[in-house]
């Protein structure tokens, strides 16, 4: 299995990445944990969970999966796993996440809560990766960094990170971080 750096990061991972957004609607958790033992004996480090999984999304379900990879993580020396999870953003119009009763604008609240209970289900005290899902862009970019900034100095999360974020919010963020001397997406 290849690796490579994480953006500008000190991490670095395997080239694949083991997603697990079907894992608890889809896949049961024995077949999960199959998954992703296989994955893991085959070089796979990196694995890739969100607070909103699985899909499709339900109040009633909503982190399950990061229980699942959680409890397998519980069978495996932390160091040798790279997990990457992610805080809901706004639904934009289209979909009022089932997260935190929808309450989900990526203010610092919201970002510090999420994470806390990120860490409880993946039964860990840290996350290798933690991403914005959906950008906030009624949310100033200082207001975003600057909770993740503080994720980071409290050992939390190692690195910060955006999905599905546009060019140029990307580009805002990354503007933000330079001027206000925050933590930037890697």
């Amino acid at each position: 299995m290849q690796r490579r750096r994480l953006g500008q990061s000190g991490l670095v991972v395997s080239d694949i990445c083991m997603g697990t957004m079907t894992f608890a609607s889809q896949c049961d958790e024995p077949l999960s944990q199959r998954i992703m033992d296989i994955a893991y004996e085959r070089g796979i480090d990196f694995y890739d969970a969100a607070e909103l999984y699985p899909v499709p999304p339900k109040a009633e379900t909503f982190g399950q999966t990061e229980e699942y990879v959680g409890r397998w993580m519980q069978t495996k020396p932390r160091h040798t796993v790279l997990i990457a999870t992610k805080v809901t953003g706004p639904g934009h119009g289209w979909f009022r996440p089932p997260v935190r009763d929808g309450f989900t604008a990526l203010d610092r609240h919201q970002i510090k809560r999420a994470c806390e209970d990120s860490l409880r289900r993946l039964q860990t005290d840290y996350i290798d990766l933690y991403q914005t899902h959906w950008p906030d862009h009624g949310q100033p970019y200082e207001e975003v960094l600057g909770a993740l900034t503080e994720l980071k100095q409290e050992g939390k999360i190692r690195v910060a990170g955006c999905s599905n974020e546009t060019c140029w919010g990307l580009m805002k963020s990354l503007a933000a971080a330079e001027t206000h001397g925050l933590t930037r997406y890697n």
